[in-house]
């Protein structure tokens, strides 16, 4: 049930969630009618409850030889979440100083095609300056089809100092010369092919493998100066194209 799971991302276990369900259509109504209606046994239900009611998620009324219990209003525990989600807003720099702190690299694991869209577009996209390191464009597009295009309409005019090397085949020769004008492109040489896509901002390096569709993110000022000179070497080995 959908709405069994969206109450389960809000931290809620599956049995608490179906608790607050029942307890929505039942009412004010007591642990036996609730475990009833949520297919539940009691014992379990009486523990559940109690966590919902820690929760704020629901209400509970003292009767003389019972409790009733009652889910509070939707729109209560809306306002709820709205208030935790400004307090994290308003604490962002403290967590971001933190996130940051410290010499030791910080290494990501990413997989599949969503999650490496998301650091290419979210991530190194929107950098002023990028280095785009030994791009298969064929196997690039191959999966990502709509990119290049992504980033040349949002993007590029902010980046006009990015730099792209893309390794020496078909699609990277015709790309080359496409996109010359939104940024300085080379082409590897013929016989140095480059087996892994590398994206390098700031001190960030993203290695994507194309083949397998896993990326690592590697954040470190010491990584991202080296392979910008790693970059830069190849960049001198290159020529531009000119087809």
């Amino acid at each position: 049930m959908i709405e069994e799971k969206i109450l389960r991302d809000l931290g809620l276990t599956e049995i608490e969630a179906k608790i607050y369900l029942a307890c929505l259509e039942l009412g004010t109504d007591s642990v036996l009618h609730i475990a009833k209606k949520a297919e539940i046994k009691r014992p379990t239900c009486y523990l559940s409850l109690d966590n919902l009611f820690e929760k704020g998620l629901v209400s509970k009324i003292e009767k003389k030889n019972t409790t009733l219990y009652s889910a509070e209003d939707p729109n209560i525990i809306l306002n709820k979440y709205k208030e935790k989600i400004a307090n994290f807003q308003d604490l962002l720099p403290f967590f971001h100083a933190k996130f940051n702190k410290g010499p030791k690299p910080k290494i990501r694991y990413y997989e599949g095609k969503e999650a490496l869209w998301e650091i290419y577009t979210k991530v190194i996209a929107p950098e002023k300056k990028i280095y785009f390191f030994g791009t298969d464009i064929e196997k690039l597009l191959k999966h990502f089809p709509t990119l290049i295009d992504y980033w040349v309409k949002n993007y590029s005019t902010k980046c006009k100092k990015s730099l792209e090397l893309v390794s020496y085949n078909k699609a990277g020769l015709k790309h080359a010369k496409i996109n010359k004008k939104n940024r300085e492109i080379r082409v590897m040489p013929k016989n140095l092919p480059v087996f892994a896509d590398i994206a390098i901002i700031k001190n960030k390096v993203f290695i994507v493998s194309l083949d397998n569709l896993f990326g690592i993110l590697i954040e470190s000022d010491d990584i991202a100066k080296t392979f910008k000179n790693f970059f830069m070497l190849a960049w001198m080995a290159a020529k531009p194209n000119s087809k």
